[in-house]
Parts: C-alpha cells; sequence; structure tokens
C-alpha cells in the first residue's frame, strides 16, 4: 500500500467575478497540483459549495454582504478543521484579517494578486496538506499493523491476566479494549488447560494436510466462543488431518515441526468446537499449551472439555504417530482476579497425568482429599514439585527428588538443615493440604530430631524417612477414600440398575466427582470400565428374573434398565451366550 496523493481541491469564494477569474488565470494551478473545483459569490453558497465538494483549499475574500469572511472561517474551522483557508484581503483591510489567524486561518494574499505569492502560497500550503497526509497515512498503517497484530496481543494480554501481572486496576480496561466482557456483574469463570503431545518415530514424517488445516493463522480466527454446543460443531470433524502413506514419504520433517503443526491443528480444532461467543476464551499459553478460559456459571464445562479431549485425541491422528491429549481443570473461581489461581490448579490437575497417565481429563478438585486446604506455592521449582509428589502420596518419587535435592555440596551442617527446613515445610503443607491431623501434620519429635542431628549421613536418612513416612499416610488415606466411594457408587447401581437414565456422567454427579475419576476408579477398582460393569450388573439381574419369574422379555429389560426389547434381547445373548427363550426352555 502506497500513498498517493490526487489534485487539491481548491474552491474560490468572493463577491467579484473579476477578483475570481483573476485567482483562476493568475497561475497554472494543475502545475501546482491543484483544480478548481467550484466558486462562490458569498458566504451561503460558499458553504453549501464546501458541504457539497468538500475542497482541501477555499480563497476568500475578507469583505463580502450579509457575511464576511472572517465569520465564513470561522463556521467552516469548526464544522471543517482540515480545510486550508487563505483570506485575500487588501492593504486596508489587514489589521482586520489579522483576527482571523486566532481562527486558525492558514495564510493571507494582499491584493492586487502577484503570481509570485500565489504560487508562493501554494506550495506552502501544498507542502502542509502533503505532510498531514503522510501522518495520516503512516497512521493509518500503524493502526493496520496492530489490527494484525491484534490477536497476538490479545493471547498476550490473556497469558499476563493468567499469570497475575496486571494490576486490577487496569484489567476492566485492558480486557475492555480486546473485547473480553469483564464486568462487575459477571459471576465467575473456570479454566482448563490442554496439551497436545505426539510420539514420532525415527522414521521421517509429513503433515501435508496439516499444513492446508492451517492455511490461515490460528490467530487470525476470532478468539471468543459460546458454551452451548450446535450441529456446526460436527462440521469440523471433517478434513481433519489423516496422512498416507505416499504423503509422509513425500514431505519430511522434524519431530519438532510436527509437533508444533499438531499443537496448532489443536488449537483451530478446539476454535471450532465452540460457536462464536465471548463467553469462551481460547489462547495458547507459555508452554504451547491451549488454555479454555469459560466465563460464567459452572454447569456443563466439564463435561464438554471431556468430549472436546474425546475428539481431539480420535481426529488429530498423525500415519505412524500416536497422539496424546491430556486436559486438567481449574476449580471455579468466583472472581476476575482468581483467574491466576484457576489457571494455576488447572496446570497442577495436568501435571497429575504422571500417575494415572496420558489422556485423561484431570479435575483440581479431585487431587484434594475431602476438599482440603489448596496447596501452597513456593517460588523454588523443586521444592513445589516435592510437595506435590507427597500430597499425592507418591512416595517414591518424593524420596528420588529429595536425593536430588540432597545432592549438592554443602559445606557444613547448619547448611543442610536450611535445606532440611524447607522439606518438612514442604511435606507440612501436604500434610494440611490433605487434611491429615495429629502428628502426621506435624511430629514434633521426628522433625526435632531431624534438626538436632550430630552428622549429614544420619540427617540424610531421618529426612527420607519423614518424608516417605507422610507420603504413606497420605496415600493410605486416599487408597481408602477411593475404596469407600467406590463400595458406595456399587451400591447405589445395584439401587438404580432398573433405571435407564443411570450413567457415567449421572452417577458422578450423584457422588460429586468428574466422571474421567469415576471411570478410571471403576477400571481400577472392578478391573472394568463403567459401561461393562453396569451392564454385567443388568445382565445378572436378567438371569435372576428369568429364573425365578415368568415375566416377558421386555418386562425384563424395563425392570434393568434397558427399555428397548430388541437390544436388550441383542445384548442378553452376547452376555449369556443364549436367547431368553432358549435360556427358558433350558431352565424348564
Amino acid at each position: 500500500m502506497e500513498l498517493t496523493v490526487e489534485p487539491l481541491k481548491v474552491l474560490i469564494v468572493d463577491d467579484e467575478y473579476l477578483i475570481r477569474n483573476l485567482l483562476r488565470m493568475r497561475i497554472d494551478w494543475e502545475q501546482q497540483g491543484m483544480t478548481i473545483i467550484g466558486e462562490a459569490s458569498d458566504a451561503a453558497e460558499a458553504l453549501n459549495q464546501v458541504e457539497l465538494l468538500r475542497p482541501d483549499i477555499v480563497f476568500t475574500d475578507i469583505y463580502m454582504p450579509k457575511m464576511d469572511g472572517i465569520e465564513l472561517s470561522g463556521i467552516l474551522m469548526e464544522r471543517y478543521p482540515n480545510i486550508k483557508i487563505v483570506v485575500v484581503t487588501g492593504h486596508d483591510e489587514f489589521e482586520y484579517a489579522r483576527q482571523s489567524v486566532k481562527l486558525g486561518i492558514s495564510d493571507f494574499i494582499l491584493k492586487p494578486i502577484r503570481a509570485s505569492e500565489l504560487l508562493q502560497v501554494t506550495a506552502k500550503l501544498r507542502a502542509a496538506i502533503e505532510q498531514e497526509m503522510g501522518r495520516e497515512y503512516e497512521l493509518m498503517k500503524l493502526r493496520e499493523e496492530m489490527k494484525q497484530s491484534l490477536p497476538y496481543l490479545r493471547e498476550r494480554f490473556v497469558n499476563q491476566w493468567l499469570s497475575d501481572v496486571i494490576p486490577e486496576d487496569e484489567l476492566q480496561e485492558k480486557a475492555l479494549f480486546f473485547g473480553i466482557p469483564i464486568s462487575s456483574g459477571e459471576p465467575g469463570l473456570r479454566i482448563a488447560v490442554m496439551e497436545v503431545e505426539v510420539a514420532v518415530p525415527q522414521a521421517k514424517i509429513s503433515v501435508p494436510e496439516v499444513y492446508q488445516h492451517l492455511s490461515e493463522p490460528y490467530h487470525q480466527t476470532p478468539q471468543t466462543y459460546q458454551v452451548q454446543r450446535g450441529p456446526q460443531q460436527q462440521q469440523h470433524r471433517q478434513g481433519q488431518p489423516q496422512l498416507s502413506q505416499h504423503q509422509t514419504e513425500a514431505h519430511p520433517h522434524t519431530a519438532e515441526e510436527i509437533h508444533i503443526l499438531l499443537r496448532m491443528a489443536g488449537m483451530k480444532q478446539v476454535q471450532a468446537f465452540y460457536p462464536q461467543d465471548s463467553q469462551t476464551i481460547i489462547v495458547m499459553d507459555p508452554h504451547n499449551r491451549i488454555v479454555v478460559l469459560s466465563i460464567g456459571t459452572d454447569t456443563e464445562f466439564s463435561n464438554q472439555v471431556q468430549q472436546l479431549q474425546e475428539e481431539l485425541q480420535h481426529t488429530l491422528k498423525l500415519e505412524g504417530c500416536e497422539v496424546d491429549v491430556t486436559v486438567g481443570i481449574g476449580q471455579w473461581q468466583s472472581g476476575w482476579g482468581k483467574a491466576c489461581v484457576g489457571y494455576r490448579e488447572a496446570c497442577r490437575a495436568l501435571d497429575y497425568q504422571a500417575f494415572v497417565g496420558k489422556n485423561q481429563v484431570i479435575c483440581f478438585e479431585d487431587l484434594v482429599i475431602e476438599g482440603g486446604k489448596r496447596p501452597y506455592h513456593s517460588d523454588a521449582q523443586l521444592l513445589q514439585q516435592l510437595q506435590f509428589y507427597v500430597s499425592v502420596g507418591a512416595g517414591e518419587e518424593a524420596v528420588l527428588l529429595l536425593e536430588r535435592m540432597l545432592s549438592v555440596p554443602f559445606s557444613d551442617v547448619s547448611q543442610f538443615r536450611m535445606a532440611a527446613m524447607d522439606v518438612v515445610t514442604e511435606c507440612q503443607r501436604a500434610a494440611i493440604e490433605q487434611q491429615l491431623e495429629g502428628e502426621y501434620a506435624l511430629n514434633k519429635e521426628a522433625v526435632a530430631a531431624i534438626f538436632t542431628a550430630g552428622h549429614l549421613p544420619e540427617l540424610k536418612s531421618m529426612l527420607e524417612q519423614h518424608v516417605r513416612t507422610v507420603s504413606d499416610v497420605i496415600q493410605a488415606k486416599r487408597q481408602a477414600k477411593e475404596g469407600n466411594l467406590i463400595d458406595r457408587v456399587m451400591a447405589y447401581l445395584e439401587e438404580n440398575m432398573g433405571n435407564a437414565e443411570v450413567g457415567l456422567s449421572s452417577t458422578a454427579a450423584a457422588f460429586y466427582v468428574s466422571s474421567g475419576h469415576l471411570g478410571r476408579l471403576m477400571k481400577k477398582e472392578t478391573g472394568q470400565t463403567f459401561v461393562e460393569y453396569m451392564t454385567q450388573l443388568r445382565m445378572r439381574k436378567a438371569e435372576t428374573l428369568l429364573k425365578q419369574t415368568d415375566l416377558k422379555g421386555y418386562e425384563i429389560g424395563q425392570q434393568v434398565g434397558i427399555p428397548d426389547p430388541h437390544y436388550f434381547s441383542v445384548l442378553f445373548k452376547k452376555h449369556i451366550g443364549r436367547s431368553m427363550n432358549e435360556y427358558r426352555n433350558v431352565k424348564s
């Protein structure tokens, strides 16, 4: 885009025709880069002409009937501040004309009009106008560049907001600029952090369809989306990046390139998952993880994220590569200033994949026993990681990390005791977080022994034992809680199996846990998925009813929560090995 200057438009205003004609004929206006677009014999006509023709320059006589040039200039400057005005005056009128300086008149020309003076004035005016046009052009370019950079600036703002580096008094103003609806009336927010990774084999892999999928940078896609799902969300499943063997051989790419491209493809698919609405914000955080921030009430967010995770895992495929999609969800936060807390909780939940595996949706509330106090976030990365291991009952990992922390050289026991104090503090935080009581929260004798140990080997051994003890107690309490939960869930399913609406989501809601967490516990405790366990439970009940009653097949299906007779019949034969009629005949 280049700046092109068209001929400047000139309007001549004078009640004398001869003066107007003299101005027109005195110089070659075209050579000056100007063109006379009209004339007016009085101020009223001039105002009409200016409104119609919008000139760049107006030459006006100072004395005219009804309204003089000074008054006309004042009106023009008020209505059209960009117009340049030149007052044509005689020597005897000059003092009066000087009053117009206060109005912002650009220049004067004295009568009789000389060509040299007129050329000087027009050259000066043209230079001034071109300079102003150049400034406006540069400003327009800057605005265009800012418009193009706005998605990146918006993403940067959101990440600063999540990192709690924006003062609260600036938050609302900046959010308004970036189109984020922060206001005192909003109820709160919830945040999910999504990690998309791919294990790339040694063979070179190409991703031409991923490139096509990313033909427009994801930042150019509007990044505000609503929570409700509609039919248009199914459209994004088509055309997902699937690679043929021919394609993988044609365009080799490095593993890092594939990681980046898949993350970007995942970003676009997340954006496509949510129709446009300002209630959902989607950005990439500094660690190349997708952040979904949902503004408003916490109703279906967890279920939607679960569905999104499954779709991403199913559709983001590369030839020869396994794609992992893991999500951490923070708790609902009641204020805008707590977005950083929700983000940290989501990241912490995401870290828990080290224990439950990838391709999971992990809710932060599932990490804390009985809703204990929130963890303290230390600035020291290793101490923070140690507290995390202890608080989830990962004793072996905590001890290994402790060994790494204590592998640095110490000049004396006092320095080691300072490190031991940090470790004990993190263990105590973990114990308080998990609501341990009595000596498990703070074993004073053990702590005193640690700080009074006489030599380093003894100190290391006692500190390791302390870390392991707290971790083991937390793990035992967690297992007891999980076992108790599964017992209650089994009793609930036994009692409610006749309800066809009973499923994983409704059961999880009844026990105030996430469906992903309940599904993992069921698999761990029973060796079966939730659906497998529920189906087996219903088939055993159906078998009992066939033996003990004369109910018809569809009546038995209704009693065990499978009202569709055909589906019940097929399911019964699949699990029992015989049809219902055959089973009853054998019984007879």
